[in-house]
């Protein structure tokens, strides 16, 4: 008689959901992404109602800690992993290969599983070798921006959303730099001047340069190429005379993106995250019309430009790694991808399916979807030394050209020296 009381207190306990199974579930989401993903996670528990998930948006240190978690044996079932992480998580074997469980699951028809509904660079960019490491949850490839307003005012043709050259660019930025107030100095501008990395890398690619070797053991010879040397000096010397601001003038008069939505600066170059601050500004009546174009290429260059991702990881030391993977596939599920994506418009959508809607229902985003078809993993997914080695190495470079007046090539040569010496003794940061 005991046993059976015993057997229906366990039975009420389960029907009161105290005995589900928890995952967890970790990002670093804003409030927006955030109110996106819990309804998202809702709809996979109400199909699985034996499972409770719990969020947890960690807005700072986001990596610490997810590190430290991970070390302690309490890591979140599944976790948000930029692209350019993981070399490094991957060869310190903190993140299962998703592979076996996927091909699995696929043949039971769970959904986000199939990775044919993805966009083939984007399954790359969280691949290595034959194991992948993530399932994409969106994307944002770089393009140029530009404020329709600023062309039309000067009579300057919009750039072709098919593709345009270097020297139609200069002709573009020439065209739409002015000096309003006839002070001697421009202040309006034609473009926003590439030092940040994440566009200047794509720019160099579509000059015909590469930055490491494809081995990835070295840069000397790549970044410091004749080609890439003889690129980055063309944005330069646009710089020096005067059809962008300089870092500086941008920094002090708001940065950037400050400039393009008050009508200063005509193009930036950028991802496409951009369009959410554009459309904001749009709705509070920026005096801006905006259109999307490739990046501008060399001649003999075919359209080229990178993608960056976010993609939903597992640690190896989950307790129940199948349904990790589920619950990771189900975040990158069409039913994610509809409600992020298509609904919630944060990015576009890694799924093919989603994103043909996207295109249909936004010429900005089908502008975007349409470079997917030739943009490039990012160079941070396929090495470790990108992040932070690289980027910091590259800003420095980057100061030592605009601050301290050295040439591109002095400059270009330091930076594969450094990075060179630190691959080579396997430093990182």
């Amino acid at each position: 008689m005991r046993k059976l009381v015993v057997i229906a207190v366990i039975l009420a306990l389960v029907t009161l959901g105290l005995g589900k199974t928890k995952l967890r579930v970790a990002s670093w989401a804003g409030a927006l992404e955030a109110q996106l993903d819990e309804k998202i996670l809702a709809e996979f528990m109400r199909t699985h109602p034996d499972v409770e998930v719990v969020y947890e948006p960690i807005p700072q240190n986001y990596y610490q800690k997810i590190l430290t978690d991970i070390a302690a044996g309490t890591p979140p079932d599944v976790f948000l992993l930029d692209a350019e992480m993981v070399p490094r998580y991957a060869e310190e074997k903190l993140l299962l290969n998703l592979a076996p469980y996927l091909s699995g699951l696929a043949s039971e028809g769970v959904s986000g599983t199939n990775l044919n509904d993805y966009f083939e660079v984007l399954v790359d960019i969280f691949k290595l070798g034959r194991s992948i490491y993530a399932l994409p949850k969106d994307t944002s490839p770089v393009a140029v921006f530009y404020n329709k307003k600023l062309f039309d005012m000067y009579g300057v043709p919009y750039p072709s959303a098919k593709g345009w050259t270097l020297k139609e660019f200069e002709e573009t930025v020439s065209k739409l730099a002015k000096d309003t107030d006839k002070d001697g100095k421009n202040d309006i501008w034609g473009f926003a001047f590439p030092s940040w990395v994440g566009v200047a890398v794509p720019l160099l690619w579509a000059g015909g340069g590469d930055v490491f070797s494809p081995d990835f053991t070295q840069t000397t010879g790549y970044l410091n190429s004749e080609t890439n040397v003889k690129i980055y000096s063309f944005y330069v010397d646009l710089l020096k005379k005067g059809y962008a601001p300089t870092p500086e003038e941008a920094a002090a008069l708001g940065g950037a993106s400050s400039l393009f939505f008050t009508g200063r600066v005509a193009m930036v170059i950028t991802g496409r995250w951009f369009w959410l601050s554009a459309k904001k500004q749009i709705e509070q009546g920026a005096p801006i019309d905006v259109g999307v174009a490739p990046l501008p290429c060399a001649p003999g260059v075919q359209n080229v430009t990178v993608t960056y991702a976010s993609g939903w990881a597992v640690p190896t030391n989950v307790a129940n790694k199948k349904l990790a993977v589920e619950l990771a596939a189900w975040l990158s599920s069409e039913y994610a991808q509809k409600e992020r994506c298509l609904i919630g418009g944060l990015a576009i959508s890694a799924n093919k399916k989603i994103a043909q809607e996207q295109a249909k229902a936004s010429p900005i985003d089908a502008v975007f979807i349409e470079m997917l078809s030739y943009a490039r993993v990012p160079v941070g997914s396929r090495t470790k030394f990108y992040r932070p080695l690289f980027e910091r190495t590259w800003a420095e470079a980057v100061d030592r050209i605009i601050i301290k007046g050295e040439t591109v090539k002095q400059a270009f040569d330091w930076a594969a020296e450094q990075i060179d010496k630190a691959i080579k003794e396997g430093r990182v940061e």
